[in-house]
Formats: C-alpha cells, sequence, structure tokens
C-alpha cells in the first residue's frame, strides 16, 4: 500500500489503553471540538515504480485521496476518529489499481448516568502477506479490529467502588481468514482514589477467544494490580499480575505487567511505557501502532508472549522549529516451540515554519524485523519536502523520498521518489 509513502500526514489520536471510566468523566474538561475534511490530489515519480532489485524501471502513480477528522470533548463524551480514503493508479500495467481506507476510532460515551460508560474503538491498517515481499498491491492486506466495551460503575463511597465491564473485540483479515477471531470477556474491578492524584485497581477477568475458520479457541484468566496518577509534571501507571490461558493444546501461564510514565518540562515531552502480555496471532498486542500496521499474518494460530518497550520525545526547540522521535522493540515468543520473533525502529520528525506560509519538514526512519532469522529485515527511509499555503484552507507540497529495504536477494531494493500534491483541507 502506498499511504505510508504518501505526503499526507495523518493526525493520530489514539489509546493505548481505555483511561478508567471514573476518572474520565471526573477529568473531561467543559468543551472541546476540532474537525476537518480534507481532499488531495497527488503525483509521484520513481525511479523503480516495481520495486525490483534487477531491472529498475522509471514510472509514476497518481493518488486521490479524501480525509475525515473529528474530535469532541465534554463532560460526558470523548470521541475522536481519524480516516482517509484514496485510489491510486500506475504508469505500469503489471500493477493493479487499488483504493482502500485506513484510520482510527474512540468513543468514549456515558449512558444515562455518570455511572454507565461505552467505549467504541476501531482501527483498521495494512500488512504485508509475505513480510519478506514487496509493499505493493498484490502483496498487502488490510486488518480490523473492532472492540466494544461497556463499563458500570457502582460507587460505595466517594473515594472507592467497583466496576463491571463486559468487552468484546472482533478482529477482520481481507485476505486471511484464518486468523480472523472473536473475543468475549467479562470483567470485574475495585478501585479506589487513595488521594487526588492516585487511584489503585484490582481486577480480574476472564475472556473467551473463538477462531471463526477453525475449531480452535482457549480461555484467558488475568488478575491485575494497578495504580495510576500523577507524580510531578507526568502522569504514570503501573501494573502487574498474572494470566493463566487454557486450551486444548494445553495450559500455559505467566506473569503480565504493564508500565508507562509521560512527563512534561520545558518545552519538552518524553513517555516511556514497557509492557508483557499473553496473547495470539490474531490480535498480537493489541495496539495501533504504526510499526504493527506491517507485520504479516502468519498461516497459522499462535499463541505467544508479547514483550513490548515504546519511547516516545517530542521537542519544540524554537517558536518555529520542531522535533518528534520515537523508537521501539517489540518480540513475540511463540508457546509452542518457544521461536523468538523480534523487531525494533526508530524515526525523528523535523518540521520548520520558515513563514506564515512555508513550512519544510525533514524526516528519517530504521527498522530490523525477523522473517526466517532474527533481524533479517532492514528498512531506512529519508524524506525531505516543504509545503506552501496558497490559502487558509489549500495547500501544495514538494517532497523528496528515498526508500530502501533488504532481505533476501529476490526482495531487496532501493526506490527514489518525487511527489507533487495538493490539498484542500477545511
Amino acid at each position: 500500500m502506498k499511504l505510508n509513502k504518501c505526503y499526507m500526514r495523518l493526525i493520530e489520536i489514539g489509546c493505548l489503553g481505555l483511561i478508567p471510566s471514573i476518572a474520565l468523566a471526573n477529568d473531561l474538561p467543559g468543551s472541546v471540538s476540532e474537525s476537518y475534511v480534507s481532499f488531495g490530489l497527488s503525483h509521484t515519480q520513481s525511479d523503480n515504480i516495481t520495486q525490483s532489485y534487477i531491472d529498475k524501471q522509471s514510472g509514476y502513480e497518481q493518488q486521490a485521496d479524501l480525509g475525515v477528522g473529528y474530535y469532541n470533548q465534554t463532560a460526558t463524551n470523548r470521541t475522536a476518529l481519524d480516516y482517509a480514503a484514496y485510489y491510486t493508479t500506475y504508469s505500469e500495467d503489471s500493477l493493479d489499481n487499488e483504493g482502500d481506507v485506513s484510520g482510527s476510532l474512540n468513543i468514549n460515551q456515558q449512558l444515562f448516568s455518570k455511572n454507565l460508560m461505552l467505549n467504541l474503538t476501531h482501527y483498521r491498517r495494512t500488512y504485508l502477506l509475505d513480510e519478506a515481499g514487496l509493499d505493493v498491491p498484490d502483496n498487502t492486506g488490510d486488518r480490523d479490529v473492532f472492540t466494544v466495551n461497556p463499563v458500570w460503575t457502582i460507587p460505595y463511597s466517594e473515594r472507592a467502588g467497583v466496576e463491571l465491564d463486559y468487552d468484546f473485540t472482533a478482529t477482520r483479515y481481507s485476505d486471511d481468514d484464518n486468523q480472523e477471531s472473536n473475543r468475549n470477556g467479562v470483567g470485574v474491578t475495585w478501585y479506589n482514589a487513595l488521594n487526588a492524584k492516585a487511584r489503585l485497581d484490582v481486577s480480574t477477568d476472564v475472556k473467551k477467544i473463538d477462531y471463526l475458520s477453525s475449531d480452535f479457541d482457549y480461555t484467558q484468566t488475568n488478575v491485575n494490580t494497578s495504580i495510576n496518577g500523577q507524580l510531578r509534571k507526568g502522569t504514570y501507571l503501573v501494573q502487574v499480575g498474572y494470566t493463566h490461558l487454557n486450551s486444548d493444546q494445553g495450559d500455559e501461564g505467566g506473569a503480565i505487567f504493564k508500565l508507562s510514565y509521560s512527563y512534561q518540562f520545558s518545552r519538552q515531552t518524553l513517555s516511556i511505557s514497557a509492557q508483557r502480555e499473553l496473547s495470539d496471532s490474531s490480535l498480537g498486542s493489541g495496539i495501533d501502532a504504526e510499526d504493527n500496521s506491517n507485520e504479516s499474518a502468519s498461516d497459522d494460530v499462535e499463541i505467544q508472549w508479547v514483550d513490548r518497550i515504546d519511547l516516545q520525545h517530542q521537542f519544540y526547540i524554537t517558536n518555529r522549529l520542531s522535533n518528534s522521535n520515537s523508537l521501539y522493540y517489540q518480540q513475540e515468543t511463540e508457546v509452542v516451540d518457544d521461536d523468538v520473533d523480534p523487531r525494533w525502529g526508530g524515526s525523528t520528525y523535523f518540521s520548520l515554519q520558515n513563514t506564515k506560509k512555508i513550512n519544510t519538514f525533514l524526516s528519517l526512519s530504521y527498522s530490523e524485523s525477523t522473517v526466517n532469522t532474527n533481524f533479517d529485515k532492514q528498512t531506512a527511509s529519508a524524506t525531505i519536502g516543504s509545503s506552501y499555503a496558497f490559502r487558509p484552507h489549500l495547500n501544495f507540497s514538494l517532497q523528496a523520498n528515498y526508500y530502501k529495504q533488504a532481505v533476501e536477494e529476490a526482495s531487496s531494493y532501493d526506490e527514489m521518489r518525487y511527489t507533487a500534491s495538493v490539498e484542500f483541507k477545511y
């Protein structure tokens, strides 16, 4: 899919985890609302339009895209959505024209009273059918993850109470029926607001996971204790627990945890998180992360331990120059044979507001992942570009992008792309 290489930089509004409903209701401000609709056209010239390692062919692609974004936050509701639909044509007959939709949705809505909260989420991202192959239309598919999560809060004092929740998660693949699954779970949480800045939770939940195209299913039970709140100028979460999985293939269990801290100081924001969980190849880590959008789906159902570390840094260097950086490491360890599939990557992005109408940007990224042996796939990308605002809602941009992929001889290639685009955003 070419959407990730397009000039359009999507606004990512998402959640790594749902904020407890009692805290969410108390923390929402009076009202915050933003929205946009955008339409864009782009033309890209490439020195290797077919992404070949032996026979480079120059060519072009043309893309039209439609984007919509909406964010609304009130005392009883929070809604955030960001979707883009696009259609791409190619100069080469060997490349099929393609159209697709990508994006995310998060809704937190009070129902009837402040003690009943409905959480709805969805995200749709692309993945590679063959991770060792090329990022071309014939080798890409889409994964949709839907979640419905009503939460009923039963307070018995000003600080403490019980939460009952039901969770339904559906995972759907456009090109891999074997990985489609439904998850039904119920949970109970006892919470206690220790003070104005900290909350303690003790919870347990039971989930039933069914794969739709096979007879495989399993039951998973989790027990967790967590504390979250504010510390100095940041927010934190410390969660530790135990998980047990029961299936026809046997039992598996062990410790799980989630640790996160986000700190704001001066012109900078630093966020770090680490987690370990027991999941499967259908859902994986269950987060809407950019590096997860290109992970390939396994042909077989796999129960796996997922370990992940994330580091995010934003820095307003001056009033006109800003920088954002990210670094991650993730590995999946299969329960059956203890195979470990690690991957890691990092990126940096600079944005300079030259004038009121001209903005220049530079981005660099690098990643390594596992196909057959540890870290045997490497990708690197560098992009530089500039945009000019003709009118408050009309922008024109030029950018140059270099991309290189190295796996095996048959799928190693590099490509230089030059893109001109125009976008109307209202």
